[in-house]
């Protein structure tokens, strides 16, 4: 067996949060208040790219590669009507509380959660720029056993249009709480590659 390998498996989700995307005129980026989503069940992600392989002098020469969106699949409790109206791109009218199905408006997002790990370690994670899709619902008659129903939904997530210094249009950011961070603030607001703080060590610590 290889030294120095650690074998890690994911074992946990939760802290599912939005934070509405603003683009200006002049193409600026710049993010709204985080707020929970819902509950999470699962979140499952897929990366779209491909490779090309280019022949020359009857030979494989070169290999293009090619990058697109990446999916993540949620599956979450029922967001209130608001956030639902928010995500999806509809109407609530808080007077009454409803939800009405207007001509959809979808906006951009960034998306925030902690995934767990069997080493103890839980993974911080912000997905820069995404719209959502789905939030289709099933309503089952009452039976003898517990037949309760959730919702899915899909964000798909390109790269930023903002240039971070460290990572360049970042799709996202992903860290342990291994103690290298500070990770105290981390969903106050959005953090990017520019704003994630590493821990100073203090020089007075024993050793």
């Amino acid at each position: 067996m290889p030294n120095g390998i650690n074998f890690e498996e994911y074992a946990g989700v939760r802290n599912l949060v939005i934070a509405p995307m603003t683009i200006a005129s002049d193409g600026t980026e710049t993010y709204g208040t985080v707020q929970p989503l819902s509950g999470v069940q699962a979140i499952s992600g897929e990366v779209n790219e491909s490779s090309e392989t280019h022949y020359y002098d009857d030979m494989a020469a070169i290999v293009v590669d090619s990058e697109g969106e990446d999916t993540y699949t949620l599956t979450v409790s029922i967001p209130s009507k608001e956030t639902r109206a928010l995500i999806e791109g509809l109407t609530y009218d808080p007077a009454t509380g409803a939800l009405i199905g207007s001509k959809k408006k979808k906006g951009y997002f960034a998306l925030g959660f902690i995934g767990g790990k069997l080493n103890g370690h839980d993974e911080y994670n912000w997905i820069y720029k995404g719209k959502f899709n789905g939030g289709a619902k099933t309503h089952n008659t009452l039976t003898d056993g517990v037949e309760a129903t959730n919702m899915e939904y899909t964000f798909t997530s390109i790269h930023s249009g903002t240039k971070f210094t460290k990572g360049g249009n970042a799709k996202y950011l992903s860290v342990d709480d291994d103690g290298t961070c500070d990770l105290s603030s981390f969903f106050d607001s959005v953090t990017t590659p520019d704003t994630l703080t590493p821990v100073t060590p203090d020089p007075d610590a024993e050793g």
